[in-house]
């Protein structure tokens, strides 16, 4: 995965808000959208808070931090514990 390591507050956004309404949800809520529209989602977020987003949010890659955290191993370093977490919903067992 390249390029700038994402926030903390991007990484509490994407676990906690995000994820639960994506493709890769834990919990069915009767809420989902694709990964498009959670791109979508995350920009204008930040954008109501007054911050300019860090990067152009895309589906793919939403969809490739949600890969990389939770299929390769790969550890985000803002967001080890929001990881360890989803990986729990998901009854995985959660690594240090």
């Amino acid at each position: 995965m390249g390029g700038k390591t994402w926030s903390r507050d991007e990484e509490v956004y994407f676990w906690r808000s995000v994820v639960p309404v994506s493709p890769k949800a834990v919990i069915e809520t009767g809420l989902r959208y694709t990964w498009a529209e959670c791109a979508t989602r995350m920009k204008h977020y930040f954008e109501r808070l007054g911050q300019r987003p860090r990067r152009q949010y895309t589906k793919l890659m939403l969809f490739e931090h949600y890969y990389q955290n939770v299929e390769t191993g790969h550890k985000s370093p803002h967001g080890k514990d929001l990881v360890a977490e989803h990986k729990w919903q998901l009854g995985e067992p959660v690594l240090p």
